[in-house]
């Protein structure tokens, strides 16, 4: 009789229990707090002008926030267009993957086929080197000719076909598929590769085929729609400093590609819902499989314009991409497990802070998954390489004056031997920072580093000017010493 009565009750009650609205974890206010905090203290730690983040889910963003302003001291919100560098690697992928499926390009296709240009390695090597290799990098192209070839600013550059001229006779690391190599000249080469199958400038591929039904609008991805960039930052000496250094034309493809939060969203929000409409699931599925090295089938963490895995629980699962450009960052992870994404933008940026900056995003999304962020990075090695060079310039300069000086003064006695000895010693001094002005231009040009690292390629400059001035100076303090004895 008991039973019968409650029975009623015990059947509704599974229905009733479905229609109990379930709010999953990463929806939890006081995690968002708990993000929201993190944020704002790594702003601060690392001196970040200006930041905008956004959890996002497969409708588009459930929690964002924006502090700080851009480089022309207005107030940043979800509006405020930033550069994303790297992060553009994926939405390329995308670009290329939807003429994959429609069948006008073959990922085991050769790139040469399309792209008469690209003779990496000599005839025998670019002949093999196929679409499936740009896109996870395992072309062998050397991460080190990558200054020479991208970053490029002004009208004047060469679009993406002509710049791979400068592959001619650099030496491949191995056969196409044996060696894992992150370099943005795979993807400026995806950039030719598409030029030449649809006969426009890439990036009005990317509008049409991306960019605008993946609701995209406010993106920049030429030079008309960069106009409307504010200037990023870079720490010089620790202090942040507004900072426009170009916009590569050319560069959608590899880094220089942007737009606003919601812009960055909307393509995380396409990726959680398997690429609809912009690619079929399985397209969808094939961009995010870790690529395979030959002969014995070695993982590369590295998809089809996404990184795969490679962090720690409980980021383990998830697919994301980081991006620097000399005054911007961009973060995003998809966390598959969750259905939920996070985009994270920031207006700081320069090489020896990729590190601290990037703490931000990777901590943030730590606590979006349930778990706590990492230590941060200590930025001791960016002031000890900063400070450093900095110092050896400022002795330089005292050491080059202190010499103009003892030549005003009369010859003072000293035995061969120590006076030998002393200009030896102040040759070799003076000298080291000119030999390695040199090696660096040698490795990546005078360019990429006044970009990258200002600060402190601006004090090599000055400690390699004063240095040589040092080797001169004491050099006739040497020549003088010895005529007056002669």
């Amino acid at each position: 009789m008991l039973i019968r009565r409650w029975w009623p009750l015990v059947a509704v009650l599974p229905v009733a229990l479905l229609c109990v609205p379930i709010v999953p974890a990463a929806a939890r206010p006081d995690r968002y707090a708990a993000i929201d905090a993190y944020v704002r203290e790594r702003m601060e730690a690392t001196h970040t002008p200006g930041l905008a983040y956004a959890v996002v889910g497969p409708d588009g963003p459930i929690h964002q926030r924006a502090w700080g302003t851009d480089g022309r001291g207005d107030r940043v919100t979800s509006e405020t267009p930033f550069l994303w560098g790297s992060v553009a690697k994926p939405v390329t992928a995308t670009a290329v993957m939807t003429l994959v499926q429609s069948g006008r390009l073959r990922l085991d296709g050769r790139v040469v086929d399309h792209v008469p240009e690209f003779r990496f390695g000599g005839a025998a090597h670019s002949s093999k080197v196929t679409v499936r290799h740009l896109l996870n990098q395992t072309a062998g192209i050397p991460a080190s000719v990558t200054a020479r070839i991208t970053d490029c600013f002004g009208s004047g550059c060469p679009g993406p076909a002509e710049r791979l001229r400068a592959l001619d006779g650099v030496p491949p690391l191995g056969p196409p598929g044996t060696r894992y190599a992150y370099t943005s000249v795979n993807y400026l080469a995806l950039a030719a590769v598409v030029e030449s199958v649809t006969g426009r400038p890439f990036a009005e591929h990317l509008r049409r085929a991306v960019l605008g039904p993946a609701g995209m609008d406010g993106a920049i991805a030429d030079a008309a729609s960069a106009e409307r960039l504010p200037p990023g930052h870079q720490l010089l000496w620790g202090f942040p400093a507004a900072t426009a250094d170009g916009f590569d034309h050319h560069g959608a493809s590899y880094g220089y590609l942007g737009g606003d939060l919601n812009d960055l969203a909307a393509f995380a929000s396409l990726q959680l819902r398997s690429g609809r409409p912009v690619l079929e699931p399985e397209s969808a599925r094939v961009m995010r499989a870790e690529g395979r090295l030959e002969p014995g089938g070695d993982g590369t963490g590295y998809g089809f314009g996404w990184r795969v895995g490679g962090l720690d629980a409980p980021l383990d699962g998830s697919i994301w991409h980081t991006g620097g450009h000399p005054g911007y960052s961009a973060m995003v992870f998809l966390l598959p497990r969750r259905n939920v994404a996070l985009v994270v933008h920031q207006n700081l940026y320069g090489l020896l802070q990729d590190a601290a900056v990037m703490q931000a995003g990777f901590g943030a999304a730590r606590l979006l998954a349930g778990g706590r962020p990492a230590d941060a990075p200590s930025a001791s090695g960016h002031h000890l390489a900063v400070w450093g060079v900095t110092s050896v310039a400022i002795l330089l300069l005292l050491a080059a004056g202190r010499s103009v000086q003892l030549l005003r003064r009369p010859v003072v006695h000293a035995s061969t031997p120590r006076r030998a000895t002393m200009t030896a010693a102040w040759a070799a001094a003076g000298a080291s920072p000119g030999v390695a002005l040199v090696a660096l231009a040698g490795r990546a040009g005078l360019t990429a580093p006044m970009i990258w690292v200002p600060d402190a390629f601006l004090a090599l400059c000055v400690a390699a000017v004063a240095g040589a001035a040092t080797v001169v100076l004491r050099s006739a303090l040497a020549v003088r010493a010895h005529r007056r004895r002669g």
